[in-house]
């Protein structure tokens, strides 16, 4: 006969001798779970000994008159703790327990906490044998959470083989001894001589507690063993001892053979909302480091390398990014690899990123209004390409700024920038006119920040982009950049921007610029000037974008312009019938419109 033969035996027999010929279905099952329960705990013992089953599994004085209080598993559905509404009370130890592998065993007391509800009786289910007493005795030992002084009875006690100062800070090592409850035990605890996962196991709450039932025994890894349980794993490594993964960030992180091991047990992250681990994996004598990460409200991501070291630097949760959404996934075009993100704030998403890596460009971080300008111009496989730089604060200035690169079809790389602002959004600077709009003093300059991406002029001979200073928090002075493909690139801005623009811009009657606007001085007057095709816009004290074209402007310049007797003009010039006018400083013109 083999020994799982003679174990099936044992437990027919035993099932008898309890229950005899007339025992329901329902009794046979129950009382058989404790017969095997009894088989876990105490084989040797219970096989060759005169003892019921009972006695094997619960020990001396399992009832209600013995006086004893019940154990925790026992009312906690088998969770190792103590219940809501008691708190550690103390503790005493039993030494040389067969359940600890010789060492002591410790018993640790829940008391009621003062105010919670609570009547004496005893569990009397009929499917366990520990029938003690719970809410009856009401005694403290004392040596645990000490600024707790007002209690109530004993509601339960759980028990370790770790040392109660060890188990909860709370605890004192001021010792209590009573080896007579060395035997005193449930079925619903780890039999003769646990591993020390089996250990650590209960002492996180066992099946009921938060890691779950055990789905199987202790399987060996690389390094170490580990247990696999309904709602995680616990795994043993000498390099880190025994920690678990539980959970989203279990269910993230994929088991052993994904990720690699936990380093440590999960924990609170720095923003105190959610959940991480740090897992450790070897794999042909290299070492990688993955860090999971949960958050109620956007979920659980995972994050490795260059991307974890640079969000890591930039204030990990509690940086721009906040949490990792995605696993560390390769680009839509398998050139780099990146990781999403999204930050709370008030239990909400607030926005999103990526942390973006690539051989060609380095590792950034790009996020809010850049990310989604980003992101609606096709990210990575876009026009606008990978980052080259992070998202940084405009020096002098109040909005932000990333830089990027593309090579499309594998030619020339076009450099490009994401300015954004509250007050002008958030626009694409590309190739020439990133180049022009920096050379005129970028978003401090006269064009300040853009408030369009770049786009074709109305007659499609050129490319204009528009800007705006700002003060405060509105918007100040027009800016344009004009890229024409026969009269070049030119800025305008201030109140010659404006004139233009009042004036129809391209398609009215000053058409493109075809110079920069210049500075001159006339009768002590500080003005600037800039020409069009077919006219020139002055602005000045004494006339903010004044415009003048046409004959009237060629009879402006032949009386020697702003030098000449007329001086500086007041306003643009008028038209009225056929006859074009305008006022000066030193009189008035008149012209064929």
């Amino acid at each position: 006969m083999s020994a799982t033969d003679a174990a099936l035996t044992l437990v027919r027999r035993a099932g008898a001798a309890l229950g005899g010929a007339r025992m329901s279905r329902r009794s046979l099952l129950a009382r058989t779970a404790v017969v095997g329960s009894a088989m876990t705990l105490s084989p040797v013992d219970f096989a060759i000994r005169p003892a019921s089953a009972y006695d094997a599994v619960c020990g001396d004085a399992a009832s209600c008159a013995d006086g004893f209080s019940v154990f925790c598993c026992t009312i906690n559905n088998g969770g190792n703790f103590c219940p809501d509404g008691t708190f550690l009370g103390g503790w005493w130890k039993a030494d040389n327990s067969g359940f600890c592998c010789g060492g002591p065993r410790y018993y640790l007391d829940c008391n009621a906490l003062c105010g919670t509800n609570y009547s004496c009786g005893c569990d009397n289910d009929p499917n366990t044998c520990d029938h003690r007493l719970t809410n009856c005795n009401d005694f403290r030992y004392g040596q645990c959470h000490l600024e707790i002084d007002c209690y109530g009875p004993v509601t339960c006690r759980l028990v370790t083989c770790t040392p109660p100062w060890a188990f909860d800070p709370s605890c004192t090592t001021t010792s209590a001894t009573d080896n007579d409850t060395v035997t005193h035990t449930a079925p619903c605890l780890p039999g003769d001589c646990p591993t020390p996962l089996v250990l650590r196991y209960y002492d996180l709450g066992g099946p009921g507690g938060f890691l779950g039932p055990q789905v199987t025994g202790e399987r060996s890894i690389q390094d170490g063993s580990w247990l696999q349980l309904a709602n995680g794993g616990l795994f043993q490594i000498p390099a880190f001892g025994i920690h678990y993964l539980h959970g989203p960030l279990w269910q993230r992180g994929g088991g052993p053979g994904v990720f690699g091991v936990p380093e440590q047990d999960d924990t609170i992250t720095a923003d105190g909302t959610g959940l991480w681990n740090k897992l450790v994996k070897h794999h042909h004598g290299q070492l990688s480091i993955t860090a999971v990460y949960w958050n109620p409200v956007v979920g659980a991501g995972s994050i490795s390398g260059s991307i974890r070291d640079w969000w890591i630097a930039s204030g990990d949760e509690n940086g721009p990014l906040g949490y990792p959404t995605s696993d560390v996934v390769a680009t839509r075009d398998h050139h780099g690899e990146l990781v999403r993100f999204a930050k709370v704030h008030n239990g909400a998403v607030v926005h999103r990123g990526v942390v973006i890596s690539s051989p060609a460009t380095g590792t950034h971080g790009i996020y809010g209004a850049i990310y989604e300008h980003w992101r609606a111009a096709g990210r990575e496989v876009g026009p606008i390409g990978y980052p080259t730089s992070d998202v940084h604060r405009i020096p002098g200035g109040i909005g932000r700024l990333a830089t990027f690169a593309s090579t499309p079809h594998g030619g020339a790389t076009i450099e490009s920038a994401i300015c954004a602002t509250s007050v002008t959004g958030a626009w694409t600077l590309t190739g020439s006119l990133l180049s022009a709009w920096q050379t005129h003093g970028g978003a401090t300059g006269p064009l300040g920040y853009p408030t369009s991406d770049a786009g074709p002029s109305l007659d499609a001979a050129a490319t204009i982009q528009s800007f705006s200073t700002v003060e405060g928090s509105a918007r100040k002075n027009l800016g344009f950049l004009v890229d024409h493909r026969v009269l070049g690139l030119w800025a305008i801005s201030g109140a010659i921007a404006r004139s233009w623009q009042l004036l129809g811009r391209e398609t009215g009657v000053l058409g493109y610029p075809v110079a920069d606007r210049s500075q001159g001085s006339a009768a002590a007057i500080s003005y600037s000037s800039q020409q069009f095709e077919h006219g020139t816009v002055f602005t000045s004290s004494v006339g903010r974008g004044a415009a003048l074209w046409g004959q009237l402007l060629d009879a402006y310049e032949n009386a020697g312009g702003p030098a000449g007797s007329l001086g500086l003009p007041l306003g643009t010039q008028r038209i009225s019938g056929a006859t074009a006018t305008a006022s000066f400083q030193g009189g008035s013109l008149s012209a064929p419109a």
